[in-house]
């Protein structure tokens, strides 16, 4: 059986708009999953609009956290999309079978919440936020699938739902969303958190024995705090968490960002970085290229107060300072700053999870170690750990390599400085 160019090999899954297929692109020679939407919904007008929406939505979004499509089209009387096949496991399987650490929760939460950050700058709510739609590749790395019934905020054309309908999965909805009331980026953060919430307690925070009883703990109850659930989980984390179902949303964290930078100082609190062994050298950290590590050693010699580190498994840091107490510094000294650049301009930067910026850009940061990561479609990602001297400027200039070209390697923009 084939859709369009596309032969069918097995069925993958089943939802209530449509079938999963695994499938072979024989163009590209490419293992792909084609979503098929089901005959009976072929019998509304607005299911089919809704469907080829979800195509819409994916077409425009462009981050490593969010299944990618490839192709809309109709053929056998039918709608399909043609879209990234993903190998791993739904996370409401994986967690099943697997007690996550609190570490592990919090990165998870913060490469989700950034994902979500992302949709919602592109105007995109997902608006079913939930352990099923969210896959685990076996690296670890999650992806947000099924945007099949987001809200589009185009100024353009609006899919509106029924008078009075209800869209997403009871167990992991918004106040606002039982409600019927108009719904935005916080509405997945509240959604967010109740996925986080039941990973760190190994149960949902609203529960019931009818979806009335589920409504109506959503909207009225307050959650039993995590410390009663599990005193186990780090005091942060648990506020975090609990930050993000508070039924008023101006209550929540404003954005997906915001979010996913308070779950990484959950990161860095719950798993401290241990001191690197004197004259050891640090190598790249697993899945990052080559190039990174040689642009690494570039701008080392660089940096002036900053330093790069990659990990394979764990962080680095500089060996501990001397004891004897610091000298005054002027106020204005008490931060340090990167000054970033690429080729070709208009990257994407990330500053510990948050996104800042596009570059040319200067940012200052507290001193200490900070994540960067920089992110420009059609390019490879750029990822480093800097050590931030109190005071520093650190120039960071990267020449990003196109994604096309695996085997090529990024080098530093400034001359002379070669591995």
């Amino acid at each position: 059986m084939n859709y369009g160019r596309y032969k069918v090999l097995e069925e993958l899954g089943q939802g209530s708009m449509g079938i999963v297929y695994k499938a072979h692109d024989p163009n590209l020679d490419l293992i792909l999953a084609v979503k098929v939407l089901r005959a009976e919904c072929l019998q509304g007008e607005t299911l089919v609009k809704r469907f080829l929406a979800e195509a819409r939505v994916l077409g425009r979004l462009d981050h490593p956290n969010i299944v990618r499509v490839y192709n809309v089209d109709e053929d056998q009387g039918t709608v399909y999309i043609a879209m990234e096949f993903l190998e791993g496991e739904a996370l409401n399987d994986l967690a099943k079978r697997k007690r996550f650490l609190h570490g592990e929760i919090a990165d998870l939460g913060a490469k989700i919440a950034e994902a979500l950050g992302y949709a919602h700058s592109k105007g995109v709510v997902h608006r079913d936020v939930k352990p099923g739609n969210i896959l685990v590749r076996s690296d670890g790395k999650p992806k947000i699938t099924d945007f099949g019934i987001a809200r589009i905020e185009d100024t353009a054309e609006h899919l509106r739902t029924q008078a009075g309908e209800v869209l997403g999965t009871p167990a992991y909805m918004s106040p606002e969303q039982v409600l019927s009331e108009p719904v935005d980026g916080r509405s997945d953060i509240f959604s967010l958190g109740i996925i986080l919430y039941e990973l760190c307690a190994g149960e949902r925070p609203f529960q019931g024995d009818s979806l009335g009883a589920v409504f109506q703990a959503i909207t009225q109850a307050a959650p039993v705090p995590l410390s009663e659930r599990n005193p186990e989980v780090p005091a942060a984390l648990a506020e975090v968490v609990e930050r993000c179902l508070r039924r008023n949303p101006a209550d929540r964290f404003q954005s997906g960002e915001e979010l996913a930078a308070a779950l990484r100082v959950c990161l860095r609190k719950e798993s401290p970085p241990e001191p690197a062994p004197k004259g050891a050298q640090e190598l790249p950290r697993k899945g990052t290229p080559a190039w990174v590590f040689a642009v690494a050693l570039a701008v080392l010699a660089a940096a002036g107060g900053g330093i790069y580190h990659f990990t394979r498994g764990r962080d680095a840091v500089a060996p501990p300072a001397a004891t004897s107490a610091p000298a005054a510094v002027p106020k204005e000294a008490a931060v340090g700053s990167l000054r970033l650049a690429t080729i070709p301009a208009g990257a994407r930067v990330f500053l510990d999870g948050a996104s800042k910026g596009e570059t040319p850009l200067r940012l200052e940061a507290t001193p200490g170690k900070h994540e960067v990561r920089i992110a420009l479609a059609g390019y490879e990602e750029w990822e480093a750990q800097v050590d931030l001297a109190q005071g520093a400027e650190v120039p960071l200039d990267v020449e990003l390599v196109r994604s096309a070209a695996s085997a090529a390697k990024a080098k530093p923009v400034s001359e002379g400085k070669k591995r």
